[in-house]
């Protein structure tokens, strides 16, 4: 069997890289549906007041911090690993064009956040096909910066950096919300909405990957 060639083995390389991206998406889907499923079991057995012999205050706090507290800090940590996911896959898909295209520069020796670099990175070295002008990568920004504002600022809007580019995410997609004292609120569907973006968003820019290394019959 020849040995495969340079056009080839990234090919590969950009064809392993997304299986495992869309397999580390399915686990994060599968742990969100289990947050769910803990959170709406738990709270429909706390609904019977004899259960364990806890009193009715007992109760009435567990039932709030189960359907507030407790599932809020699960799904915060849905969003958070989200975008973990979504940093380490643009970092793998930029290095792998730097060693594949021998470039000099790599887009952490740019300037800016990591989607700044990158849509320098894609625009300016790679020719990308992918829109920056597109809703997908809107959604893109606005998750990142629901994440900062969760991790920097306790999910707080009041007093941060990127709140103009929050309020209008939240405008745009009514999966997410904000509480009159202008916390950000997570719900399911916005931890569902959260993945599906990130996987389109792999899809696109990849696609990109696989024009300049096409498949190949072997």
């Amino acid at each position: 069997m020849k040995e495969f060639s340079d056009l080839e083995k990234a090919n590969i390389a950009f064809y392993g890289n997304s299986l495992v991206f869309y397999a580390q998406v399915e686990e994060l889907k599968s742990y969100l549906t289990e947050i769910h499923e803990y959170i709406e079991v738990t709270s429909f057995h706390l609904q019977n007041e004899s259960i364990k012999g806890y009193s009715k205050t007992t109760l009435e706090n567990l039932k709030y911090h189960y359907k507030y507290t407790h599932g809020d800090i699960l799904r915060k940590s849905i969003i958070i690993s989200t975008i973990i996911l979504l940093e380490s896959g643009i970092d793998i898909y930029c290095r792998e064009f730097k060693k594949n295209k021998k470039i000099k520069i790599g887009y952490k020796d740019l300037k800016g956040d990591l989607l700044d670099r990158f849509k320098f990175f894609s625009q300016k070295i790679l020719n990308s096909t992918f829109s920056f002008n597109s809703h997908l990568w809107s959604n893109i920004v606005g998750l990142y910066e629901v994440r900062n504002c969760l991790i920097h600022n306790n999910g707080s809007i009041n007093y941060f950096g990127k709140r103009k580019s929050i309020e209008e995410f939240v405008k745009r997609n009514n999966v997410f919300e904000i509480d009159e004292d202008g916390f950000i609120e997570i719900t399911h569907q916005a931890c569902s909405f959260g993945l599906k973006t990130i996987e389109e968003f792999y899809s696109g820019i990849t696609e990109f990957a696989f024009e300049c290394y096409p498949d190949f019959v072997i």
